[in-house]
């Protein structure tokens, strides 16, 4: 399925995925997977209360000020990676933690459980840190991070490296409830099209 008519399937789906966490670096939960069949749809509906296909946040939706960035403290945001591989979809969960600090805070990043919409689950994990800048300059993210490692699937190995750009956004009435954005990279030899992320605390 193309990744805009999955986006547009399940934009009203409510089936959200489910995260816990808080400022002082509480812990938090992620579903199990098992197929692609269940991690689409989770997927779409979050990514699609944030971006746009193309990793773009939608009309009305605008970063964090500095001020409801905390100088300190930290997070833990859940949430999804994906983007197409040859023309199919491949989604995978992402994990997201967050330390603030004034100024620009640091980020570490994690992605694994991946499956594609026609070659099944991919094994391995992908890893990364970055920052998280309070107040960027215009044409600068306030998240950045990059994420790379191994992924397996079918007995060959896929060097994968992508690079997560992205903001701090309101999820409800949580103003920094929220990261979402574009993820650019590879994986083995082939691009990573369309690729966004979102995550939630």
């Amino acid at each position: 399925m193309n990744r805009v008519n999955m986006l547009a399937a399940f934009a009203a789906s409510s089936v959200l995925l489910a995260g816990c966490s808080n400022d002082d670096g509480g812990g938090s939960t992620t579903p199990d997977y098992t197929s692609f069949a269940e991690i689409e749809p989770d997927a779409a509906a979050m990514q699609s209360s944030y971006t746009d296909s193309n990793g773009a946040l939608l009309m009305g939706i605008t970063p964090a000020t500095a001020m409801d960035i905390p100088d300190s403290g930290s997070a833990t945001y859940n949430g999804f990676i994906s983007g197409e591989i040859g023309g199919s979809d491949l989604i995978g969960q992402l994990t997201i933690n967050a330390a603030f600090a004034v100024g620009d805070g640091s980020i570490t990043s994690s992605a694994t459980g991946f499956y594609h919409e026609t070659d099944g689950a991919y094994t391995g994990t992908l890893t990364g840190t970055g920052i998280l800048v309070q107040d960027p300059p215009m044409g600068v993210s306030q998240v950045q991070t990059d994420i790379d490692g191994t992924l397996s699937n079918g007995g060959t190995d896929y060097v994968t490296a992508i690079a997560l750009e992205g903001s701090v956004i309101a999820n409800g009435a949580d103003p920094i409830g929220a990261i979402a954005g574009t993820a650019d990279g590879n994986v083995g030899g082939n691009f990573l099209d369309d690729g966004v992320f979102s995550a939630e605390r």
